[in-house]
């Protein structure tokens, strides 16, 4: 996030997105879709109906998230009738787009850190959210906790998580004492 100019009215915008996709785990199609009316600021709350689930989700939000949302809006936001949160930095200001605008804002700064993208290698938005499932699991939080915190529909779908979680699955590993190996050694 070091990369992020947040003097800027883009900076705002970006800081506010990334913190935001990095402390909730929300999808980027939701972060897009995001409403002035979705963020309850008497209760911390932002709640919201997923795209993908159709299910409602509600979410607490945390003071820095909040915190790096108000500076956008009072300070980085640009005057527009929109409803949705977050806006293009240039007219005609309109909602972002869907996944492609929110995902090349990440994209944007992994370049600038130096960093390169690989299909697959993890950095992508899907990886934040990855990454708040991954340390939710790490922390001892519950699976059914963390399948509703990502509004996943099926409980099943945080499963995923587990194969991220190295601690405990060292805690599974066996030894191979008394097994016969073979032709040969395991190397």
């Amino acid at each position: 996030m070091k990369q992020i100019d947040i003097d800027t009215k883009e900076g705002k915008r970006d800081y506010a997105i990334l913190f935001l996709a990095s402390h909730t785990g929300l999808r980027a199609v939701d972060i897009a879709n995001l409403r002035l009316t979705d963020l309850d600021w008497v209760n911390d709350t932002i709640c919201i109906v997923q795209r993908k689930t159709g299910r409602l989700l509600i979410l607490p939000m945390e003071t820095d998230t909040g915190n790096a949302i108000a500076a956008y809006i009072l300070e980085g936001r640009p005057e527009s009738d929109s409803e949705h949160v977050f806006l293009r930095t240039m007219a005609p200001y309109r909602k972002l787009s869907d996944v492609g605008a929110v995902g090349n804002i990440l994209q944007k700064y992994l370049k600038k850190a130096g960093l390169t993208r690989s299909p697959g290698d993890g950095k992508s938005f899907h990886g934040l959210r990855r990454s708040m499932g991954t340390w939710m699991l790490e922390s001892g939080v519950p699976l059914t906790t963390i399948s509703q915190v990502l509004g996943h529909k099926e409980q099943d779908s945080a499963k995923q998580y587990l194969s991220m979680d190295h601690k405990r699955l060292a805690e599974c590993t066996l030894d191979f004492q008394g097994i016969p190996i073979k032709g040969g050694l395991f190397l």
